[in-house]
């Protein structure tokens, strides 16, 4: 109290010169209809303006949970995007038919995918073996083995998990391989990088006799347990037959850039347990 009484002491002929000033305005614009006019439309033009602070000010606090609510719709329209894909079933040997795999009475299952969205909080590009750190784990329902996608490509394949983290393979690991195809044609191969460049990868295992052409797109075949079919990974940046091989040399330019993977999905195929039990049995036996 004493501190207040000392400043309206020291600044006391300011104070009241401004309040003098204050009460004086108000007298004019009031009682006058002309400068009445200019100060309402004055104190608009500029309350919107603060008004308008005041909304970013709102917006940009709030970006946090609205990026976060986003992130969860996009995963949970990527699920739908992934689930809906149309199996052609035979009838008669001679019609085919396109119908929802979920309708079917006989014992037809497509791939159930759970996309889970993330963040990459973590990421390496330029060693022989790189890995993506992703802010979710256990808790969230992220298992190892289950694959990371983008909404424009493919990340890699998680290998590790924890309560609350996830460390991936990045496509850029040696031991990272995807069933992938050419779009257009039923012939599948992998796609792997060679540890050379990194913004390229390669397709391996396709046929020399298919006309394959640059800015053909590849997607993920209808092989893979990780990732939904038909998902793009990438376009052929060059195509042609090795010499003395019966396969093509396919070198395709990701459409996710590795080195800027931010937004990432894990994706959970429900039916993969059962179909990797069932491979691994052929191999035993083989």
């Amino acid at each position: 109290m004493h501190s207040i009484l000392q400043l309206f002491i020291r600044h006391g002929g300011l104070l009241t010169l401004v309040v003098v000033e204050v009460f004086c305005f108000y007298l004019i614009s009031t009682y006058n209809d002309a400068q009445g006019e200019i100060s309402a439309t004055t104190w608009m033009q500029y309350s919107g303006t603060v008004l308008g602070w005041k909304t970013d000010l709102y917006d940009y606090v709030g970006l946090k949970d609205e990026n976060t609510r986003l992130r969860i719709e996009n995963a949970r329209l990527q699920s739908q995007l992934a689930n809906s894909r149309m199996i052609e079933v035979p009838t008669l040997d001679t019609v085919r038919r396109q119908v929802r795999a979920d309708t079917l009475e006989r014992k037809i299952i497509r791939p159930e995918y759970v996309l889970i969205s993330g963040r990459v909080v973590g990421n390496t590009i330029s060693g022989r073996n790189n890995w993506m750190i992703i802010n979710r784990g256990k808790r969230d329902g992220v298992q190892p083995n289950t694959g990371v996608i983008t909404r424009s490509g493919v990340a890699g394949v998680v290998r590790y998990v924890s309560d609350n983290f996830a460390i991936a393979m990045s496509v850029l690991h040696p031991q990272t391989k995807i069933s992938a195809a050419v779009k257009g044609y039923e012939y599948f191969g992998s796609l792997v990088w060679d540890g050379d460049d990194p913004q390229y990868l390669t397709l391996t295992d396709i046929p020399y006799h298919l006309p394959v052409k640059p800015r053909d797109t590849i997607q993920i075949s209808n092989y893979s347990l990780l990732f939904p079919e038909g998902h793009t990974v990438g376009l052929v940046d060059t195509a042609y037959r090795v010499q003395g091989s019966s396969f093509l040399y396919i070198r395709v330019k990701p459409t996710q850039t590795p080195a800027s993977v931010n937004d990432v999905y894990v994706v959970t195929n429900r039916y993969a347990p059962e179909l990797n039990d069932l491979q691994q049995a052929i191999k035993k036996d083989e």
